[in-house]
């Protein structure tokens, strides 16, 4: 029983290199970075609202990847659009995902994060564990960062908020509007979220 028990652990081994199981301090240090920066951005009384969008826009575009979230919460749908079409879309999705984060992040300002650990999937996909925490009421949240490592940068593609994924709610939430009215739908529904946020 114990020599199978060991050949399955070296199967194991084999199978998953030795990165699969790794952490990555880097990683870690980039995601308490943007979430500093972050903060910092939403809490400084010096400059007004306008102000702190312009600067988080700024942050989101050298940070997250914007281009593969957009494609990822239109599913198969993108798959139907024209290149002008795929191009609106694009643009709109970053001013609509600039104003949706920042809104949540203002319920997190006053919060501390810190991180648990990481776990390098493969090569290019990490998961940073993070908790935010509040020292007044002891409140805690659970938040991984799904990281993607492209040439040497990292870029983050999701956040998994106490297991929920906000990526593949977005695209559910598209998904339902795309079934049940078109495409130019959507986009107005952005344009009216970006004008009255």
């Amino acid at each position: 029983m114990l020599k199978k028990i060991l050949k399955s652990l070296v199967l194991i081994f084999f199978i998953f290199p030795n990165y699969t199981f790794a952490t990555d301090t880097n990683a870690e240090l980039f995601i308490t970075k943007l979430a500093n920066d972050a903060k910092t951005i939403l809490l400084n009384k010096s400059i007004d609202t306008q102000s702190k969008l312009k600067q988080l826009n700024s942050l989101s575009v050298d940070n997250v990847d914007l281009d593969a979230v957009a494609k990822y919460t239109l599913g198969e749908y993108v798959q139907k659009l024209s290149d002008s079409e795929k191009s609106t879309f694009n643009k709109l999705f970053k001013d609509y995902f600039v104003k949706n984060v920042s809104s949540k992040l203002n319920d997190f300002s006053d919060k501390d994060l810190q991180v648990l650990g990481s776990k390098k999937l493969n090569e290019t996909n990490i998961i940073v564990k993070t908790k935010i925490f509040s020292k007044k009421d002891s409140q805690e949240i659970i938040i991984d960062w799904r990281i993607y490592l492209n040439n040497n940068k990292y870029l983050v593609r999701d956040l998994v908020v106490e297991g929920l994924s906000l990526a593949r709610t977005q695209r559910e939430e598209f998904a339902s509007i795309l079934a049940s009215k078109s495409f130019p739908e959507l986009i107005k529904i952005l344009e009216n979220y970006i004008r009255s946020n």
